[in-house]
This record gives C-alpha cells, structure tokens and sequence, in this order.
C-alpha cells in the first residue's frame, strides 16, 4: 500500500537550506536512511520517524502530513 500523505517536499527543502546530507538529516534525526526513502517513496514506516523529523525541522507533526 502506498502512502503519499508526508510533505516530502518541505523535507527535502529542508535538508538542503541546511546543507545537510542525508545521512547526515538520519544521524540527527535517530532513524535510517531506509526509513526517510520509504516517506519519500510513499511506502509503509514508522510513524515515531516523522516525529523524529518533526522535532529536528522545529515543526508541529500536522505540518509534515499532507491535508
């Protein structure tokens, strides 16, 4: 099942204002660089990852999920 409800965009916005690598993004975050492909190809993960990544980009989870 696919699930294209995280705003990928604003991740990858993100990572590049910063200059950060991927891996480097994962490291901050504590989560593998596997589980930040499976958001952005829309696979199954799991959800403490996007609030690993919420608390790293300074945001409130309903921003990193699509209306």
């Amino acid at each position: 099942m696919d699930l294209d409800v995280v705003e990928t965009d604003l991740i990858k916005q993100y990572i590049k204002k910063n200059n950060l690598s991927i891996a480097k993004f994962c490291e901050l975050c504590r989560i593998s660089s596997s589980t930040l492909y499976k958001i952005f190809n829309g696979k199954n993960f799991i959800i403490e990852a996007l609030f690993k990544i919420a608390k790293v980009m300074r945001v409130e989870i309903c921003t990193l999920i699509k209306p």
